[in-house]
């Protein structure tokens, strides 16, 4: 089995964490000054990702590496969806995109660079 090393699930963690926390902030302050639709829309614009990459997160064990490639992409892509809020439907239906970038990855980038790279991102 394959999995993500622990320092970019830790550095993945705390970066989501961040705009899960901004988001909360803005949309806090947003409700101090009138405005409550920023935070009406909070649980399914920050808690629901959130939670999704909590799930795809908490994943150890990939039966491959391409799998755990797919899951870091994920991971990024759910944290760009938390912390761009005016983008988010856009990056939220890009998910296909992510598959495809590691299977272009997989199939067509150089051996050498394929191994670096995956030797940097999983044990």
């Amino acid at each position: 089995m394959i999995s993500i090393a622990q320092k970019w699930v830790v550095l993945l963690f705390c970066l989501a964490f961040l705009a899960f926390t901004v988001r909360g902030f803005f949309a806090l302050r947003n409700l101090v000054h009138g405005d409550v639709t920023a935070f009406l829309a909070f649980p399914l614009s920050v808690i629901l990702p959130g939670l999704a990459f909590v799930f795809v997160g908490r994943l150890r064990n990939m039966r491959s590496e391409e799998g755990a490639l797919m899951q870091i992409g994920v991971m990024i892509q759910l944290i760009l969806i938390l912390s761009l809020p005016s983008l988010a439907l856009f990056l939220a239906l890009g998910f296909p995109v992510v598959f495809l970038a590691v299977e272009l990855f997989e199939t067509q980038a150089p051996a050498e660079l394929r191994k670096s790279i995956k030797r940097q991102l999983l044990k």
